[in-house]
Order: structure tokens, then C-alpha cells, then sequence
């Protein structure tokens, strides 16, 4: 079953030459995590997100689940409504995120948490993500991860699995912790899935280090993810998505996407294309 989808291969295979020729001085990579690079399924199962795996892990009080489950009922409508604009729906994820977050804290989120979700191995990266980690690492590439997700989880992760390496950036949704590791707040604003086009890249480290890289690998499941690399000025893009599922959005994918990866697949396309760069 074909699983990789070119918009246009001729003009891919120009952009590769173009950032040959600018070197690996000239290249940074930005990415999601969830369902980018973790796998959507898993043995055909849905692999849970990061939130989910704290409302599966039963980890809060016991009112925690209804409660997040009547905040889904309410706003996941506003999120697949394809009448609504981006504005709309971007408000109303606003108000889902700042109530889920507030509601986290209030059932007891807490560190051991985390480490109990790291220890049982729950996060799983995508086939070809180990050896993605490990080529943007000995070549010195500039890596952001761009998560709406729970930054200290996939912090944590990262430090366990030694994939945070001082090329690795991780821009996401963070609590705050008393000396106890008990959560008091989380930082504002938060990130979700349809506003990642609103964060000012140039006020992080990250821009420090790639304002002088003009080229960029980008890679996501959605949309939302396109607006990672926004306020940066680029020569060349490959936009690199993820249809994990619905491939009914195929074509729509590959009018904003350079490549389209469907049915879950690996990251080895995306390695080829870094290994031709190099």
C-alpha cells in the first residue's frame, strides 16, 4: 500500500539541491511530537496522547475524568468544524486549554506523574525518529520541538531517552511545582493546536541560534502545524505532514505539504531527504 505522497517531486528535488548548496550551516528542523513524531497507532490500537495518558492513568482525583471528559463534549465540536474560522475556533481552544490546564492542577497533578508515564515506557517515537534524533545531533542541526502538548512529560522523555542533546530546543505547555512537586499553575499562553502561528519565535533561544539558517525542514500531522516556522524568514521549505488517518484530506494535504506520509508511516522518508541535504 503506498504510503508516501509527493505534491510535486521535480520541484522537492529542487529544494534538496538549494539547500546543498546553502550547507548544513544554512538548515534548521522544526517538528511536532504527538502523532509526528510518536506513532498514531500502535498494533492497531490508537496510541493515547499525552493528555489522555494521564485521564487513562487514573493519576488525579477521581472527579478528574468526567470533568475532562464533559470539557472534550463541549469544545471538540468547535475544533472539527469546518464552518468556523480559524479566529472562532482558535478562541474557543483558548478557553478549552486554559480550563483543562486549571482543572489538572486542581486534581493534583503533580512530577511523579510524569515519571510514572516515562517509567511504564507510554511514549513510543514514531519508526526512523531514533535515527532522526541522531543525524540532526552529529551534524549540529538546530532542532525545535513545537508541542501544544504537556512540555514537562516530553521534557522528562527526552532527558531519559538522552535525546536532549544541546542541538534539541522544546517549545510547549509547562506547569509550575511547589518544592514538593506538587503542580500551583502553568505558564501563559498556552499552546494548542490552531495558534502556533501566534508565538513570536524571535523572544526564544531558538531564534538565536537559527536567525542566520535560511533553510528549514519542517514536519507535523496538522494544519495547525504549518504555522511553526511563522516570523521566521526562510529561502527554502519542505513541509513534510503526517495523515495519520483520514485520507480523505489527502489532496488537501498535498496542496500545503511538499510530502504527505499516510497509514502512520516511518520517518525514513524524511531521513532520505536529510541525508541528501547532507
Amino acid at each position: 500500500m503506498k504510503t508516501i505522497y509527493f505534491q510535486n517531486n521535480p520541484e522537492l528535488q529542487q529544494k534538496i539541491k538549494r539547500i546543498q548548496k546553502g550547507g548544513v550551516r544554512s538548515l534548521h528542523f522544526v517538528s511536532d511530537f504527538d502523532k509526528t513524531l510518536t506513532p498514531a497507532f500502535v498494533q492497531g490500537k490508537s496510541l493515547p496522547s499525552s493528555y489522555a495518558l494521564i485521564r487513562e492513568g487514573k493519576y488525579l482525583t477521581p472527579e478528574y475524568v468526567s470533568r475532562a471528559y464533559a470539557e472534550y463534549d463541549k469544545y471538540h465540536p468547535y475544533e472539527v468544524d469546518h464552518y468556523l474560522s480559524l479566529k472562532e475556533k482558535s478562541a474557543k481552544m483558548v478557553e478549552w486549554w486554559e480550563h483543562h490546564w486549571q482543572l489538572m492542577v486542581e486534581c493534583g497533578i503533580n512530577k511523579k506523574v510524569f515519571e510514572d508515564i516515562i517509567q511504564k515506557g507510554k511514549i513510543q517515537l514514531r519508526e526512523g525518529s531514533v535515527e532522526l534524533f541522531s543525524l540532526l545531533h552529529e551534524h549540529t542541526i538546530p532542532f525545535l520541538i513545537f508541542s501544544s502538548g504537556l512540555g514537562n512529560l516530553i521534557e522528562l522523555f527526552l532527558k531519559k531517552n538522552k535525546f536532549l542533546t544541546p542541538n534539541v530546543h522544546l517549545l510547549a505547555n509547562f506547569f509550575t511545582f511547589d518544592e514538593n512537586g506538587i503542580a500551583t499553575g502553568f505558564k501563559r499562553p498556552l499552546i494548542h493546536v490552531f495558534n502556533k502561528n501566534e508565538y513570536e519565535l524571535r523572544d526564544t533561544p531558538y531564534y538565536r541560534e537559527v536567525k542566520q539558517r535560511r533553510n528549514v525542514i519542517l514536519l507535523g500531522d496538522s494544519l495547525g502545524d504549518l504555522g511553526m516556522i511563522e516570523g521566521l524568514q526562510h529561502d527554502t521549505i519542505i513541509r513534510i505532514g503526517f495523515l495519520n488517518e483520514d485520507k480523505a484530506l489527502l489532496d488537501h494535504y498535498l496542496q500545503v505539504f511538499d510530502v504527505v506520509i499516510t497509514e502512520d508511516g516511518p520517518v525514513e522518508e524524511v531521513n532520505r531527504i536529510i541525508k541528501a541535504v547532507l
